[in-house]
């Protein structure tokens, strides 16, 4: 094994890495029995430039047979988009690692994928893992399927310690006509980043903390430039190694720090347990509760299993019971999963 690890450390990384995800599933509202069909597929490759730097793309297609089922704004399903569309370019940069210090990255990109894809989010169906709603609510920022055209940085000045900050046109958009702009004066400026501290917790993944901001002087619904910021933190903290399963603790949440007449508080929690029995089975249960001035509050508690059938093709059924004002809400789905590449 020793020999086997070392042997890849060593070994340069191909020129040309890709990766083909696709994703269907089938969503049904038990409460009213509304039902619809929801597919992703993404591909994305990474051709290498000169030392240290590559060229990173990736894009989207999605397809519904039928709306979203539940009428939330939390969700239930983080590959659903309200437009099909057979195309979204969401990322198109050249990015330079620097040693093992730094690495920078200029050019068309996504902030769910460069601070949001973390193991137990990432995990869960629910968009809210993916993406904190005081972001996707208050912001027309580069959130899934959109992307905006910006610059990120990541340092790291101390083992297990993260240091990341971008900034992108403050308005995101999902055609080609339109993402590659950078027009401060009519769509403002979007700025995100964070400080991350990992930890090896003695199990197959790492103890995780975050704290970050966003802050973003962006349109308003009309030609006017508002300012909103906002905090946000997430753990992971596994606490339980049980013969082969790994325990984790997943806290999160975020407020805007002034007063906006949308979405003002977001928390979550919840458990992952990893490694079940020799599928090496998820499970999972996780709670958000989202605050809204204009909408009302929203709770979703989600349970989830997920069932690797092979190393590339797993099923993913989950449970959602939802509450937004006085209306309840049950809906289940049931997720196949394919990844092929060499990423």
């Amino acid at each position: 094994m020793c020999c086997l690890l070392l042997a890849g450390h060593l070994c340069a990384q191909p020129r040309v890495s890709w990766g083909i995800t696709a994703m269907t599933e089938g969503d049904w509202n038990m409460t009213d029995g509304q039902t619809a069909w929801v597919n992703y597929l993404e591909a994305g490759v990474n051709v290498g430039l000169w030392k240290g730097a590559q060229l990173e793309a990736a894009a989207i297609a999605t397809y519904a047979a039928g709306g979203a089922v539940e009428g939330s704004q939390l969700g239930v399903s983080n590959i659903y988009a309200d437009a099909n569309k057979p195309f979204r370019l969401i990322q198109a940069s050249v990015g330079q690692r620097i040693a093992d210090k730094a690495y920078c990255a200029a050019g068309l990109r996504n902030i769910d994928v460069d601070y949001f894809t973390s193991h137990s989010t990432a995990f869960f169906t629910g968009p809210a893992n993916a993406n904190f709603p005081i972001i996707s609510n208050n912001y027309p920022a580069a959130t899934f399927p959109m992307s905006a055209l910006g610059v990120h940085v990541e340092l790291y000045p101390l083992k297990g310690i993260t240091l990341k900050a971008s900034v992108y046109n403050g308005v995101a958009y999902e055609t080609l006509d339109r993402q590659f702009r950078f027009v401060p004066s009519s769509d403002g400026v979007f700025s995100i980043g964070s400080v991350s501290y990992d930890r090896e917790a003695g199990g197959e993944h790492p103890a995780h903390y975050t704290l970050g901001y966003v802050c973003g002087k962006v349109p308003d619904g009309g030609e006017t430039l508002v300012r909103k910021t906002g905090f946000w933190g997430l753990v992971e903290q596994p606490f339980l190694q049980w013969s082969d399963t790994q325990w984790c603790l997943l806290l999160q949440g975020a407020a805007m720090s002034r007063h906006t007449s949308g979405t003002h508080g977001y928390w979550g929690a919840g458990i992952t347990v990893d490694g079940i029995s020799r599928r090496k089975m998820t499970a999972g249960i996780a709670f958000n509760r989202m605050h809204d001035h204009a909408e009302g509050n929203e709770l979703d508690i989600e349970l989830t299993w997920a069932v690797p059938l092979t190393e590339r093709f797993s099923l993913q059924p989950a449970l959602h019971f939802m509450r937004s004002g006085h209306r309840e809400t049950v809906v289940g789905l049931l997720r196949a999963s394919l990844s092929l590449g060499n990423m």
